[in-house]
């Protein structure tokens, strides 16, 4: 058998081809704990455009995702667990929502914007905050602001023009000394549908308000109060849900009060007591046509929450130790109507919760190389069902202990941490399961 081989020869063009540029874009992130605890300031842009939502300026940080069902508001998850295993809270008060289904998470009303830090513990790693997140625990803040010896204001705003109509609009100002404040969080955020890339619209547009008053006194330099209220209200299409978010109002206000410096041991005192109402619609006609075969109709669901929480920081050698108290009660409540009904009925009450909470943080430096933080707390937690008067108890702990290590002339810093937390069933896994036709009893 007789083969023949064709050799194609190939002469190399000289000419470089020019590509386009890519650009890597990357947060700087402030840690603690050698990396365990992660700090990020919301103000700072992110790619591609500033957050909507808290969910959507968490994905930007490593091990965060975001669950999309339209443009805004989505549900987060952190290393793939998601709901009430991420603890989210904003300037140490949570703020549920009211949806079964999670069309409303906690992140829908968080602008992060209007935040000065955000703060995430990976892991149950922390005991301060009532049944911690196995997940994580995120942290919206804000921070008193400081007034030099001539200023007497301080202030920004800023507005951002995107392509689907996206339009931004964030305002900041405060008023005040250094004995007194005034300050104003305001912002707007709205977008219509995008296209897939096949040139389709997508489901997906929304608009969203948020305003947040803050009042505050500090008569000396070791005593805070503060006085704030808020409201907000917005609406959002959904391509994944069978219904659109067509309200999303909130109410808040809260009390916070600090005291430093009381004694050589008493580092600093806290308690604040913060009050929250949730009022979300769902319909499937508002932003949308109703699909064929469905009946035109709306739920609407609400939660009441009132978090009060103390707290004493005191030091004693190479010791830090945060200790104390904190409570939970809020209720959940919901009715359904059609589009054309004459009347809509009242609010009917759904689910009620009642937690309370006791712990301890210590965190004791051994030398300059090595630290170990180790916490406890136990959470008491009642739970009704209010369409069968049925309840459930349940007392639930949580504990953890890391020790950190940091070799300076090495450049290496490392810890190991174990955690433990017991949990009772969340309020969408309740609903999911026991209401309205099977009892929340064990």
């Amino acid at each position: 058998m007789t083969s023949f081989a064709n050799n194609d020869v190939v002469i190399a063009d000289n000419h470089p081809v020019q590509l386009a540029p890519i650009v890597v874009t990357a947060q700087h992130e402030h840690t603690d704990a050698h990396g365990l605890i992660i700090h990020a300031d919301p103000k700072q842009p992110i790619q591609p455009i500033p957050a909507s939502d808290g969910a959507a300026y968490l994905k930007s940080i490593m091990g965060f995702n975001n669950i999309a069902s339209g443009g805004s508001n989505g549900d987060i998850t952190f290393r793939g667990m998601q709901g009430s295993r991420i603890k989210m809270l904003t300037d140490g008060t949570e703020n549920l929502g009211a949806c079964p289904a999670r069309m409303d998470t906690p992140t829908s009303y968080i602008s992060p914007e209007s935040f000065d830090r955000i703060t995430v513990v990976k892991g149950p790693q922390t005991v301060l905050y009532a049944t911690p997140g196995s997940a994580a625990t995120v942290m919206f803040e804000r921070v008193a602001p400081v007034f030099e010896q001539d200023q007497h204001f301080q202030g920004n705003a800023s507005v951002v023009l995107g392509s689907y109509g996206r339009l931004d609009q964030n305002l900041e100002a405060a008023l005040g000394n250094d004995k007194i404040y005034a300050r104003l969080n305001a912002n707007r955020s709205k977008a219509s549908d995008y296209k897939d890339g096949d040139k389709q619209s997508v489901h997906s547009s929304w608009e969203r308000w948020n305003s947040d008053l803050a009042l505050g006194w500090t008569p000396d330099t070791d005593t805070w109060l503060e006085l704030k209220a808020g409201v907000g209200d917005g609406e959002a299409a959904y391509a994944g849900r069978s219904m659109d978010g067509a309200q999303f109002k909130r109410e808040s206000l809260g009390l916070h009060v600090e005291k430093r410096n009381l004694s050589e041991h008493l580092q600093k005192l806290e308690a604040q007591v913060d009050y929250s109402f949730n009022d979300h619609i769902m319909d499937n006609f508002s932003l949308r046509e109703t699909a064929s075969g469905k009946m035109p109709m709306a739920m609407q669901v609400t939660r009441r929450t009132l978090n009060a929480r103390a707290t004493m920081t005191s030091q004693w050698g190479n010791n830090t130790l945060i200790s104390g108290i904190d409570s939970q009660h809020n209720q959940q409540g919901g009715n359904m109507y059609m589009r054309h009904a004459t009347t809509i009925p009242e609010i009917a009450g759904t689910l009620e919760y009642q937690s309370y909470g006791a712990f301890a943080e210590l965190n004791h430096t051994v030398n300059e190389s090595n630290h170990i933080v180790l916490g406890a707390r136990a959470d008491r937690v009642e739970i009704e069902n209010l369409t069968t008067s049925q309840k459930r108890k349940n007392t639930v702990p949580s504990a953890f202990i890391r020790l950190e290590n940091s070799q300076a002339q090495l450049g290496l810093d490392s810890y190991i941490g174990i955690g433990y937390v017991e949990r009772t069933p969340d309020f969408w896994e309740l609903y999911s399961t026991s209401i309205p036709t099977t009892s929340t009893s064990q």
